[in-house]
């Protein structure tokens, strides 16, 4: 059994680091560390910084070393559809933050609420939540005809997936309070944030960081495990749900529209991550002879680090300090989205279906 002892250590020891910088940030300079503010580059900052770097890489190689033993991982040429996804994603960040280097204003105004950011957001995560909604309902059928248990496990699976999906969705639009007039509850309006209908603003700072956080593990960390483990690990046709690099590659711009809380280690971390792992699989490729995969991948990991530069170095033109946080969880649903359609696409059919010892797709992007 594979025990990611090195990884684990590292995860720990960044747990005692921040409560050691919450314990600094509140003696020392009287601040409280789970809040919105301006990023500074002043030495501490900058410690900080280097921290959060030396943690990451720590944790990037401690897996990398863990998991050694397994062999090494097989990088697989991308099609020329999942290229031009990944083209196509990272055009679409790099003229997102251009609209803010030239016009902060507009870039505000397309990330108020009930605007294009927010509703394109809601509708992938609907979009995500009802290819899961079809997985459930296709696995409930194949297990009926004789697939086995495991195509229930499946079923059962795909349906938290979807209801977990519906819920941050309506939660997003704020469950179409605006549309339909619907009055914000009295309990609500003591405590909640905007005074709007939903949960998340309640504790805005600790339900962005969770679902931030859980958004790096399936996006970003996942796909990066899998890509180690899948030659020695088979679960059947629960390998479809495991994401692919395809995955990794088309969410990765969300860790890179950061302001308010850059702050913060978990945030740095999961840029800084992203940032090694890219780099990591864009390595593979290169010791493969993939090209197109290795410019691709090195290109990404080049404009997270210059994106997060950006807002980084620029936060005081920005109209709302949060705007950049919009922008990430408009990738982030495009992740999911790109995540629930591939789930689904291994799953629709018996002969798309996984079985032990084959890939799940033949030309996946490395995983």
């Amino acid at each position: 059994m594979l025990l990611p002892r090195r990884f684990l250590s590292v995860s720990l020891l960044s747990v005692l680091v921040m409560a050691a910088l919450v314990s600094i940030e509140r003696n020392l300079f009287g601040a409280r560390y789970f809040s919105e503010r301006v990023p500074q580059v002043q030495p501490y900052n900058l410690w900080h910084a280097w921290v959060a770097l030396s943690l990451s890489l720590a944790a990037v190689q401690g897996f990398t070393r863990d998991v050694s033993g397994l062999g090494e991982p097989v990088l697989r040429l991308a099609s020329r559809r999942e290229l031009w996804i990944c083209v196509a994603v990272w055009t679409l960040a790099t003229v997102t933050a251009l609209i803010f280097a030239v016009d902060p204003h507009a870039f505000s105004l397309l990330a108020r609420e009930d605007g294009p950011v927010e509703w394109s957001s809601a509708m992938l995560i609907f979009i995500a939540c009802g290819f899961l909604a079809a997985v459930a309902a296709g696995q409930v059928r194949a297990a009926w005809t004789g697939a086995g248990r495991l195509a229930f496990v499946a079923a059962g699976a795909a349906a938290f997936l979807s209801a977990g999906f519906f819920v941050i969705g309506m939660e997003e639009i704020s469950w179409m309070q605006r549309i339909f007039g619907i009055s914000t509850p009295k309990a609500l309006l003591a405590v909640n944030r905007q005074q709007e209908l939903n949960l998340h603003n309640i504790s805005t700072g600790f339900s962005e960081l969770l679902y931030y956080t859980g958004s790096f593990i399936l996006l970003t960390l996942a796909p990066f495990v899998w890509l180690y483990l899948r030659k020695s690990v088979s679960l059947g046709r629960l390998d479809a749900f495991a994401p692919s690099v395809l995955v990794l590659v088309a969410s990765a711009p969300m860790a890179a529209f950061n302001s308010d809380n850059w702050s913060m280690l978990p945030t740095q971390m999961m840029v800084m991550m992203t940032v090694i792992m890219l780099l990591v699989i864009a390595d593979m490729a290169l010791k493969a002879g993939h090209w197109r995969e290795f410019i691709v991948l090195t290109a990404g990991a080049v404009l997270v680090v210059s994106l997060q530069e950006l807002f980084v170095l620029r936060a005081s033109q920005l109209v709302r300090l949060w705007d950049p946080t919009e922008y990430k969880e408009f990738f982030i649903a495009l992740g999911l989205a790109v995540y629930g359609f591939q789930t689904w696409s291994r799953l629709r059919s018996p002969v798309t279906a996984p079985s032990a010892g084959r890939p799940i797709n033949s030309r996946p992007v490395a995983g």
